[in-house]
């Protein structure tokens, strides 16, 4: 019995680890890019022209990225 709580909070550790991993990559990767892709695509839409696209793109992406690291930081 008890060596199959400790396996139990140990599995809930990794479980939670594993939570924690994703959660950080998608914060930091993917919902930055996410972003700026419909940014680009907007711009693009609205014929503003590619330069512009790719600028506003990279923009989105860093303001979004510095204010999800801002919030998961605690």
């Amino acid at each position: 019995m008890a060596e199959d709580s400790a396996q139990r909070l140990m599995d809930a550790e990794e479980h939670r680890r594993s939570y924690v991993a994703i959660m950080k990559a998608t914060g930091e990767v993917a919902v930055p890019f996410t972003m700026a892709l419909g940014v680009f695509f907007t711009n693009l839409v609205m014929r503003n022209g590619i330069g512009i696209a790719l600028v506003a793109g990279v923009l989105t992406y860093l303001l979004v990225f510095f204010v999800v690291k801002t919030f998961f930081s605690h």
